[in-house]
């Protein structure tokens, strides 16, 4: 009786944390979407992510948490069916692009699918994920 009481909780407790991790992995973007976050993309080696916020703020990380660039959009690039995007943020510390195309893209390590391919570009690194819209932009 005690083996069988112990074996159902170690089933639960095994149950609960499984679902507590597929929930963070969830939960990532739709808080990235309830902090107001309009667009969002992940890349890896090394672990980066941008947001873009109302077409008019970027927030950038990189090396998993070690470098945060948070900067203005200094202008920006709206192609032809308004899907793909080029915003530019040039001041006087920090010069670099973010390209948005409609275009799909596979996350090499995870295997999976973004409907945007996302290039970060730098004077002298560029990376390149995949991302999603959060929030649709208004009319």
């Amino acid at each position: 009786m005690k083996k069988s009481v112990v074996l159902v909780t170690v089933i639960f407790v095994l149950l609960i944390s499984l679902t507590a991790v597929n929930a963070q992995e969830v939960d990532v973007w739709e808080k990235a979407k309830e902090e107001g976050v309009h667009f969002r993309a992940v890349g890896n080696e090394p672990g980066w992510l941008v947001e873009i916020r109302d077409d008019h703020k970027i927030k950038f990380i990189n090396d998993y948490g070690d470098l945060e660039i948070k900067a203005p959009v200094d202008d920006l690039w709206l192609g032809p069916a308004g899907e793909d995007k080029i915003y530019y943020v040039e001041n006087d510390v920090i010069q670099f692009q973010v390209i948005i195309m409609k275009k799909s893209y596979q996350d090499s390590m995870s295997g999976e699918n973004f409907p945007y391919q996302v290039r970060i570009v730098f004077p002298n690194k560029s990376y390149v994920g995949g991302g999603r819209l959060l929030i649709e932009p208004e009319n």
